[in-house]
């Protein structure tokens, strides 16, 4: 994870000096995340029951001269917590409270379609990078068999608006579909899939 976060970093400032970038951005907010699948994570009864939870995170843009492309950096932390009905024989109880944590570290590029001073920028994005989930947690317990953090690779797919709100500053409204681990699955393992609605505020550096 540090290897991955250290890609980033050297990503964003290594960019400029190929590009001729004229502007760098670096924004922080969040939002929500709406589980999807698999099943077991989003069923109250016999699975997790995860449904619309929170993340917050930071992102970085660079925007380049004469052309509507943008790389991008993010980090975005994803808080699960749901509740589940089960046979008390697996948890000790019926009803169990359960979390889960989502940290997601990433490189992308988003393509600005409508590329004029308008006062607002609609882009879409493509994103891929570093996934750790973190163990399970039971009733405030992780002493569960088999439980392990895992490290995956995901990707997502969204559309968003950067709205002008002063020359320096914008707020960047971002609807997306991530596959959390995309790749790197273990057989059977089934695909980790959510919808999140973020706004960030970024600050504009030349």
């Amino acid at each position: 994870m540090k290897y991955c976060f250290s890609m980033l970093i050297a990503a964003l400032l290594i960019i400029p000096n190929y590009t001729n970038a004229q502007l760098v951005k670096i924004g922080g907010g969040g939002g929500i995340t709406q589980v999807l699948a698999p099943d077991f994570f989003t069923d109250e009864v016999g699975g997790y029951g995860f449904s619309t939870e929170w993340n917050v995170g930071l992102i970085a843009k660079v925007d380049l001269a004469l052309i509507p492309i943008t790389p991008r950096g993010y980090v975005l932390y994803h808080s699960l917590t749901g509740n589940g009905e089960f046979d008390p024989i697996f948890y000790g109880e019926p009803n169990v409270e359960f979390e889960l944590n989502i940290l997601e570290i990433g490189v992308g590029a988003q393509y600005n379609f409508i590329p004029a001073p308008l006062g607002f920028d609609p882009y879409l994005a493509l994103d891929f990078g570093y996934t750790n989930i973190s163990k399970l947690s039971a009733n405030g317990s992780e002493d569960i068999p088999l439980n392990e953090d895992l490290s995956r690779f995901g990707g997502g797919i969204g559309v968003g608006t950067e709205i002008s709100i002063i020359p320096v500053v914008n707020l960047d409204l971002y609807l997306s579909y991530k596959m959390f681990n995309l790749t790197g699955k273990e057989d059977g393992e089934e695909t980790i899939s959510a919808v999140t609605l973020d706004a960030f505020i970024i600050f504009n550096f030349l």
